[in-house]
């Protein structure tokens, strides 16, 4: 057993996580973009994933540009992926003033906790765990400066060969300013295969509260991704607020490819 191996085995164990199910094998590439919501879905032991993107925010009169959306996924164990969030280059152009920088650093591991058997029913779900935290490298102007952790349950009923329908419930301990908050969210959405390389989502998501300040923040986005190659795909989404400012909107393309 060569050291490379021998480290990732020991990650795996230092987390603690049982190994109740399996991962994404190398079959057809499944992405966490660009949804809000993440998939139930391990990249396979060995194989590394790397999503990245643009998207472009419309909030009242400020425009907001994050280049990189850099998201690198490891395969540790056929139940259990690390990933690194890397920072994000951020502008935000406002009539007050520009602001921009680096976002945090994230990092964090996602466990399937039960796989759904082939041939179940539609009621039988995929379950995963995801947890992690964002690190304090990123530049004062847009990220936090502190650590900050949080946790998401993961979830996906597969009602048909072509439809699927996901949820996500997720918790985050934030700060702003100094003071601490906790932030929940939520999200519902369906995929649907139009053919074997392109398909089509939609969802609604929600974050309680959005911010120290209080308030709900509810979205609509939907979108598609285009399986170029079996380990290469493009997206594209398209999504609205539903609370104020007004304008509230946003928009964003991203690759993903696996190695």
């Amino acid at each position: 057993m060569n050291r490379k191996r021998r480290t990732l085995i020991a990650t795996a164990l230092a987390l603690g996580c049982p190994a109740l199910a399996f991962g994404q094998e190398a079959g057809p590439l499944v992405t966490d973009r660009p949804t809000f919501s993440a998939a139930p879905f391990t990249v396979a032991p060995g194989r590394f994933q790397f999503e990245v993107g643009y998207t472009f925010t419309k909030s009242g009169d400020d425009d907001r540009h994050n280049f990189g959306e850099v998201l690198a996924r490891i395969g540790i164990l056929p139940w259990l992926e690390g990933r690194v969030g890397l920072n994000s280059f951020v502008l935000v152009r406002s009539p007050a003033a520009d602001v921009s920088g680096l976002q945090d650093l994230a990092v964090a591991a996602k466990a399937v906790i039960f796989r759904r058997p082939e041939g179940s029913s539609a009621a039988v779900p995929q379950v995963a765990l995801m947890a992690g935290a964002d690190l304090p490298t990123g530049t004062s102007d847009v990220a936090a400066n502190e650590v900050q952790p949080g946790a998401r349950v993961l979830v996906d009923f597969k009602l048909t060969d072509r439809l699927v329908i996901g949820s996500n419930v997720g918790w985050t301990y934030l700060a702003s300013d100094g003071e601490w908050f906790s932030q929940w969210s939520a999200s519902l959405g369906g995929g649907y295969s139009i053919s074997n390389s392109v398909s089509a989502f939609l969802e609604w998501y929600g974050l309680y509260p959005e911010n120290r300040g209080g308030g709900a923040s509810d979205y609509l986005d939907g979108g598609l991704t285009w399986l170029l190659k079996r380990s290469f795909q493009i997206d594209w989404k398209i999504g609205v607020g539903l609370q104020e400012p007004d304008p509230n909107w946003f928009t964003g393309v991203g690759v993903s490819f696996r190695l």
